[in-house]
């Protein structure tokens, strides 16, 4: 199980399309910073509000790419039909897949976590910042691992093309649930209730722990917020 989220890894690393998301969600996080230097006021709250939506982007990128081209790529490769002769459980090529995800997606959170440390400016307030952005990053971490095994899922049923479009209509939606019931509350669509109520159940609700902002980094987070999310 080990060996195939190294092999895995070790693949994925490989493709240009990993370099170049790693080389332009760091000249994005770069660019944050110069941006936010730029402006008279707001200076940090500019900077941490688009490095860290730039690092939830990113990391989606990277888990919708791979979830839904991982199974295709094995089995034009024909390597499925080898795993799938060996006495090897099932269960191995799922974590295969979303461990060489969380592990990816970790090493770019790692390291565009330590661009923005070493980066901006905390204003002598680096302890609690920092937990702070440890707390972000692993929400963060923990939704590509979610629209992973979304990927996965539809990957197994459609091509990866259609399968993309999915993943990224999902977690749109994930974010969308609370504005969706809203507007069939106000639009007076009664109908649509029982709608509304199977999105909550079946979607993650993203926005109820959408950390992402300047003001949780500074203020950090309730019991009540990191319980419900």
């Amino acid at each position: 199980m080990i060996s195939l989220i190294y092999i895995n890894t070790q693949e994925w690393l490989r493709l240009k399309f990993l370099q170049v998301v790693f080389f332009l969600s760091f000249a994005y996080i770069c660019v944050s910073y110069l941006l936010g230097t730029l402006s008279f006021t707001e200076q940090a709250r500019i900077k941490f509000d688009l490095g860290l939506a730039g690092m939830e982007i990113t990391t989606f990128l990277v888990a919708a790419f791979i979830s839904t081209h991982a199974l295709h790529r094995d089995i034009e490769r024909k390597t499925f039909q080898v795993i799938l002769a060996r006495p090897i459980p099932r269960w191995y090529l799922l974590v295969g897949y979303l461990g060489s995800l969380f592990v990816l997606n970790a090493i770019l959170i790692a390291f565009l976590g330590l661009t923005m440390i070493s980066f901006f400016d905390f204003a002598g307030d680096l302890g609690s910042s920092l937990f702070n952005i440890i707390v972000i990053m692993i929400t963060i971490l923990l939704k590509s691992l979610v629209i992973g095994a979304f990927g996965v899922m539809i990957s197994s049923v459609a091509r990866p093309m259609f399968s993309l479009v999915f993943t990224v209509s999902y977690w749109i939606l994930a974010y969308s649930i609370s504005d969706i019931e809203y507007f069939v509350e106000k639009a007076g669509l009664h109908g649509l209730d029982f709608l509304v109520m199977v999105l909550n159940f079946t979607v993650p609700q993203f926005y109820t722990f959408n950390w992402k902002s300047y003001y949780y980094m500074k203020n950090g987070f309730s019991y009540n917020e990191i319980m419900w999310s």
